[in-house]
């Protein structure tokens, strides 16, 4: 399990100089931004965990609304990205280089815990939904954003990332489709699945075709069942 985040880690750092130019947070910054804001809704300032935070995802854009972040990422060359965009937006964000599975934060401490295209590089999403859950308080949520990266209908538009001999030992290489990711929520008590990736404006992953992708809140149920959607 080690060796495989260890080598998903090193790819990221390496690659993170030139993620900037193709991140959706940042070409689409005010769409994401003007989702974000429905979905984790100002006031209150919440407190906040970005986890697997790259350049900043989440955290620049929750942090510009007003709300508290904590960003946490294994890749340090992403750390160093995420820093200098913080900087470079005059935003306050605390940066924690770890392990998404233990982070090293107080648990039951936090009102938001953010997973953007987070799940397609976890070798153990069970282990992961599990670290969120302790992470969250009473009436937490996590904002979970994903899609589909590999479409065999789609082999252009396929994405070039690979981590060579562990890409099998990831469950969503490919991506995750949204109908799996709200059963991977409930077999692992997860419950109040709303949807937000219906209010972009602008799809914001539109090259070289338009990505399958959702952006969903869900929160913990005390009693792992069936769960409520709504759209």
């Amino acid at each position: 399990m080690e060796a495989i985040k260890s080598t998903v880690f090193r790819y990221w750092s390496e690659h993170a100089s030139s993620f900037n130019a193709r991140a959706s947070h940042i070409e689409f910054a005010q769409e994401w931004a003007a989702v974000l804001a429905q979905a984790v809704p100002m006031p209150p300032a919440r407190d906040v965990v970005d986890l697997g935070t790259g350049t900043g995802a989440c955290a620049l854009i929750l942090a510009a609304l007003g709300h508290r972040v904590t960003a946490v990422d294994g890749a340090d060359g992403m750390l160093v990205q995420a820093r200098q965009n913080a900087e470079a937006m005059g935003v306050d964000v605390r940066f924690v280089q770890g392990d998404v599975d233990d982070p090293k934060l107080p648990l039951a401490s936090w009102d938001v815990i953010c997973a953007r295209n987070l799940f397609w590089t976890l070798p153990d999403p069970s282990r992961t939904l599990a670290t969120i859950r302790g992470l969250l308080r009473p009436g937490g949520v996590l904002l979970f954003s994903d899609g589909v990266w590999r479409d065999p209908a789609d082999p252009a538009g396929a994405s070039d990332t690979t981590y060579g001999d562990v890409n099998d030992s990831l469950p969503f290489y490919g991506g995750i489709e949204l109908a799996d990711a709200e059963a991977l929520l409930n077999r692992n008590g997860f419950g109040d699945i709303r949807h937000w990736h219906h209010l972009f404006a602008t799809h914001p992953y539109p090259k070289p075709t338009p990505r399958r992708f959702f952006v969903l809140t869900a929160s913990p149920i005390s009693t792992p069942g069936a769960v409520e959607t709504t759209t």
